[in-house]
């Protein structure tokens, strides 16, 4: 009776330490997202341009690099809140993360089931993502439902969510086979019908929403794949990831983290006979997995890998319950009180270089960028070049346009690069017109020049507003030789 209430206590506790955790992290983030002007990433602002103006231009809610589960759901909080709209609902997303770390530790029976909570919440780079437009986590969140429903054996909620995962990321592909296999084994054959679902309405929903199709409707996903076998980019050196994982679990979360995923992977022996080894196996396992193929795909220079450590957060519930699990083995082990302040207080604590290394709030992006669009606006070239040709989204955020607007824009695609369109001004930058993961959207300074271009400008990026913006690069401005009047 007295262990029974014991654990009534620990319960009611570790509940009230969930609702006090997410209010404190609600709060902090709520107040970057509405002070933050800037981008965490040149990617974000790209995500926030293809939801803010997916309603006017449906191709952006099926498009590939745009992700269609993150641009659908982004779409509904600029529509609804602009820029800190979007915010907001990373917010929410991010604490859903947290939520399903916490669930996903009750259900393995962990003491403390909060700490899993705790440690999700208090990754650092997951906190400024929870104000970002990236799509890291929102398929975290999904990848953790999808566990949850595996771990609660619904089946299928699990073949939902497995269909949707290519939606939301690359390695949402990994799902399928992954969901098979699983279904497969617990004979739940009904449900494999299902996962193929959500790549058959991506094709026919791009068939539909974008330009018509150059083949079949099955081959549309193929045909618009922007990802080559190659990269872009240059190999990183291959233990990248894993030197820079203090900034994924936190600094002092990190050790906790590696005792929680041997403990979970110690769990192996009971994997083809115990449901619960099983789960134990696949929340260590899985993270672990993201971890190693990332660092390959980056060392190797294959699939257009950056190597950027934000790959990581799609397992992001997972690294949380990790951290809480080894916590709990440490304090359990040497009977150490208040395991949940102390974590807390652990996941705080890196958060104090900010005031020495500002971090948040974000400054505005792009002042070159910001200065340049003013610059057009006031130029008589406006008039007789009133359409744009550039890669840079600081741009397109600054002139507050969609990238498909044609009254303004002439979208970037190779044909226009080598054949330059009349009454168009192209804005070529040394960063955004040659590296990109799709290499069609790649374009090398030689490469317009002798497409034709007019060398009109070349404008010295302004050098740096305060200290915060060193020197950059130098913008090329190019006219093409006909003008919007056909002179």
């Amino acid at each position: 009776m007295n262990h029974r209430h014991s654990d009534m206590q620990q319960n009611g506790s570790g509940r009230r330490t969930a609702v006090i955790a997410i209010a404190a992290f609600a709060l902090c983030s709520a107040v970057a997202a509405v002070r933050s002007r800037g981008f965490l990433e040149a990617d974000a602002a790209t995500h926030y341009l293809f939801a803010r103006h997916a309603f006017a231009y449906p191709q952006y809610f099926v498009d590939v690099w745009g992700r269609p589960l993150c641009t659908a759901l982004f779409a509904l909080g600029a529509r609804a809140g602009g820029l800190v709209g979007v915010r907001l609902t990373s917010l929410a997303v991010a604490i859903g993360c947290g939520v399903v770390a916490y669930a996903l530790a009750s259900g393995q029976g962990r003491r403390w089931p909060a700490l899993a909570l705790i440690f999700t919440l208090g990754q650092p780079l997951l906190f400024l993502h929870s104000f970002s437009e990236l799509t890291e986590l929102p398929f975290a969140l999904l990848a953790g439902l999808a566990l949850l429903a595996y771990q609660r054996k619904h089946w299928g909620w699990l073949a939902i969510l497995a269909a949707m995962a290519p939606m939301g990321r690359p390695e949402g592909f990994c799902f399928l086979p992954l969901a098979a296999v699983a279904l497969a084994a617990h004979r739940q054959w009904k449900w494999m019908v299902v996962l193929p679902m959500g790549l058959v309405a991506w094709d026919l929903a791009g068939c539909w929403l974008s330009e018509p199709p150059r083949g079949p409707w099955w081959r549309w996903l193929i045909d618009h794949w922007p990802y080559e076998a190659g990269s872009a980019y240059r190999p990183g050196p291959l233990l990248y990831l894993v030197a820079a994982l203090p900034m994924l679990t936190g600094p002092l979360a990190l050790p906790a983290m590696w005792i929680g995923m041997a403990r979970g992977l110690g769990r192996m022996g009971g994997f083809f006979a115990r449901h619960e080894d099983r789960m134990e196996c696949l929340i260590a396992g899985g993270p672990l997995v993201v971890l190693v193929g990332h660092s390959l795909l980056s060392w190797r220079g294959m699939l257009s890998s950056n190597g950027e450590l934000r790959y990581l957060l799609v397992a992001a519930p997972m690294w949380g319950i990790l951290s809480g699990s080894g916590w709990e083995w440490i304090f359990s082990r040497l009977a150490w009180p208040r395991p949940a302040s102390w974590a807390a207080l652990a996941v705080v604590a890196p958060g104090l270089i900010n005031f020495y290394w500002r971090v948040i709030p974000t400054p505005p992006p792009w002042p070159d960028a910001q200065r340049l669009v003013a610059w057009y606006h006031g130029s008589a070239l406006r008039e007789a070049y009133p359409r744009i040709l550039t890669n840079h989204p600081g741009i397109y955020f600054y002139m507050d346009v969609s990238p498909a607007d044609g009254r303004y824009v002439q979208p970037w695609t190779p044909e226009a690069v080598d054949h330059p369109p009349a009454g168009v001004l192209l804005l070529w930058d040394p960063i955004f017109a040659v590296y990109n993961a799709d290499a069609r959207r790649v374009a090398s300074l030689q490469r317009v020049k002798q497409s034709g271009w007019i060398e009109d400008v070349v404008a010295e990026r302004a050098s740096h507003v305060n200290d915060e913006y060193p020197p950059d690069a130098s913008w090329h401005l190019f006219r093409s030789p006909v003008d919007a009047q056909g002179q």
